[in-house]
């Protein structure tokens, strides 16, 4: 039998604490704590994947800024999966855990939303996943062109309207993801 899983990007101190925090870090995190409670009450597996940045990036493997943030509620269930770019399946052991489990949907979050986020939605779809974006679990910081808040409306608008190798990623807010995977 197939299944959905959870996977939360990036959600690591560096880019959630202090003065360069990104946008809407307490909801986001918030929602992704009540994302990942309502998947473990389905006995759905939640994946962590996190940034092991080479020394002296701002997520250096071993560093603060690399920890996945402490308001994350994390059980001895989840699973952390360790990548080195943005691209959460390349050469990491995602799909093949995935796939152990019988997984075939995907509920993706976390940060950041056009690089991490939109690299993992894409590569999902062209895996063959079932993908679903949660629109209002994804956040980045501002850009030198954007504000935050403009790039996860463009990122939820173009998934919402691509199609990759016939495939489309949805994007729905938490409320409706709840009620559509977990009611």
């Amino acid at each position: 039998m197939a299944g959905v899983a959870v996977m939360v990007i990036d959600v690591q101190r560096e880019f959630f604490c202090g003065p360069s925090a990104s946008y809407r870090s307490d909801e986001v995190i918030g929602g992704i704590n009540r994302l990942t409670a309502a998947a473990r009450l389905a006995l759905a597996p939640v994946f962590f994947v996190q940034h092991d940045g080479a020394p002296g990036a701002e997520v250096a493997l071993g560093t603060e800024g690399w920890q996945l943030h402490p308001a994350l509620l994390r059980t001895g269930d989840d699973c952390v999966v360790h990548k080195t770019v943005g691209d959460s399946f390349h050469e990491t052991t995602l799909d093949g855990q995935l796939e152990r489990l019988s997984i075939d949907r995907l509920l993706v979050c976390g940060y950041a939303t056009e690089f991490c986020v939109d690299t993992a939605a894409r590569r999902a779809v062209t895996l063959g996943y079932r993908t679903t974006v949660v629109s209002d679990l994804h956040t980045t910081q501002q850009r030198a062109h954007l504000m935050p808040e403009q790039i996860v409306a463009h990122h939820n608008w173009v998934w919402a309207n691509s199609s990759m190798a016939g495939n489309r990623v949805c994007v729905s807010p938490l409320s409706d993801v709840l009620v559509r995977e977990f009611a």
